[in-house]
C-alpha cells in the first residue's frame, strides 16, 4: 500500500487527498495522524479513516480548529491527542520498517545548539514546510 499512497503526492491542495486515500486504502485507513496543526488537515485526517478508524492529533496548535462531530459519532471513529510520542513512537518505527516512509524525509534541517532559537523554534513557527530540525550539541 505504501506505493499506492506515495502516488498521492505531498501537496494536499493539489487534489482531493481524502478521495485518493479512500481509493488507495479501499475505503479509508485504520489510523490517521494529524501532525501539521492545520485545521483543514484535521478534517482530512478524520475523513481519511474508515468507520471505526482512529485519528491521533500529534501537533501543537497555534489556534483553534473546528470539525463536524458527527464525522466521529456516526462512523464510530476515535480521536485522541498525544504528546512526546510515548505511545506512537513504536508504531511509527514499525511503519518505517515496512517502508511506508523514510526517516531521512522527516528531518528538514540540522543546526547547532547556538542556533536553536532563531534557526530552530522561530523557523518551525514561521515556516510550515519544516518538519523536524535536528540540533547538534
Amino acid at each position: 500500500m505504501a506505493e499506492r499512497l506515495g502516488a498521492i503526492g505531498h501537496d494536499p491542495a493539489a487534489g482531493d487527498v481524502v478521495e485518493a486515500i479512500h481509493a488507495a486504502a479501499s475505503g479509508g485507513v485504520d489510523f490517521a495522524f494529524e501532525v501539521t496543526g492545520g485545521p483543514a488537515v484535521l478534517s482530512q485526517a478524520i475523513e481519511a479513516t474508515h468507520p471505526g478508524g482512529e485519528i491521533v492529533v500529534v501537533s501543537i496548535w497555534e489556534g483553534g480548529a473546528s470539525f463536524q462531530p458527527n464525522a466521529l459519532v456516526i462512523k464510530e471513529r476515535t480521536m485522541r491527542g498525544t504528546i512526546a510520542y510515548r505511545h506512537v513512537y513504536p508504531a511509527v518505527m514499525a511503519l518505517m520498517q515496512r517502508g511506508f516512509f523514510r526517516a531521512e524525509d522527516l528531518v528538514t534541517d540540522r543546526i547547532g545548539l547556538d542556533d536553536v532559537v532563531a534557526q530552530g523554534f522561530d523557523r518551525l513557527l514561521a515556516d510550515k514546510a519544516q518538519i523536524k530540525i535536528m540540533v547538534r550539541p
